[in-house]
């Protein structure tokens, strides 16, 4: 995967700010000028956004306002609002071929040095290498709202971390994680769930990542939660708060902003 590294200018910096887009390692916004931000080629020739009120590590993907990473999480990454990655969060590595004579890089790959080398040497020219993308497994990593991800855990590509879920610390999770689903262990398994049945389809229902957390702050926090869900409801159906319509950042801006 190609990234695109780009130095903060003043431009960026400036764009950065208006959209109120916040980084891990970078506590005070005088720094900016020292730092380089990575961006996939792929992510820049598309429509990708992240939302405002957020915070990364140093390479971008899409994510949703009120959530930050502390990982350096692939480019094909979506998370959604109010998620909290920790540090250190990885990815599985590619999939070797498993129904090949071996699953050794000759079955598989043109660009090792060493192997071209013995083929040559052997054969006189480079082993004839059948097609097959190590990572054409990798689709997606969906990360929804309201999840948590512990420090340490290992993801599988192409799963889906349903809204609410938790994965606990140096989980390894190889597939999808149901809604409020709290997950542990090696591999990750459901350990409980965060709410009953009836609670979270309530939560499913009302959506209320879909607005800003500063208009429950009336609403006290150590309620039950059914009962601090009647009164947020309340709130939605007699309008008294409106869904949050965030301010986006493009990824192609900051290239362009970049070249100033």
């Amino acid at each position: 995967m190609e990234y695109c590294k780009i130095k903060i200018n003043k431009n960026i910096e400036n764009l950065l700010n208006q959209n109120n887009i916040f980084f891990t390692k970078i506590k005070k916004r005088k720094i900016f000028k020292r730092y380089f931000i990575y961006v996939s080629q792929e992510l820049l020739r598309g429509g990708e956004y992240i939302e405002e009120y957020c915070r990364f590590s140093t390479h971008l993907h899409k994510i949703g306002s009120f959530s930050y990473t502390g990982s350096i999480l692939p480019s094909y990454t979506k998370v959604g609002r109010y998620c909290s990655i920790a540090s250190e969060v990885e990815m599985f590595a590619y999939q070797h071929p498993l129904n090949r004579i071996s699953t050794a890089n000759f079955t598989y790959e043109k660009n090792h040095l060493f192997i071209n080398k013995a083929s040559i040497d052997k054969i006189g020219r480079c082993f004839p290498v059948q097609d097959y993308n190590p990572s054409s497994s990798i689709e997606k990593l969906i990360i929804e709202n309201d999840v948590w991800i512990g420090k340490n855990a290992l993801l599988k590509q192409g799963i889906t971390l349903g809204n609410g879920c938790v994965v606990g610390q140096r989980a390894i999770v190889t597939k999808d994680v149901p809604p409020y689903a709290i997950v542990a262990g090696s591999p990750a398994k459901i350990i409980r769930y965060r709410f009953d049945e009836k609670t979270i389809e309530r939560l499913l229902k009302i959506k209320w990542w879909n607005y800003h957390f500063a208009d429950f702050h009336d609403i006290n926090l150590n309620l039950d939660i059914n009962k601090y869900l009647d009164i947020l409801e309340n709130k939605i159906a007699n309008n008294k708060i409106q869904k949050f319509i965030s301010k986006k950042i493009y990824l192609k801006e900051l290239l362009k902003q970049s070249i100033f």
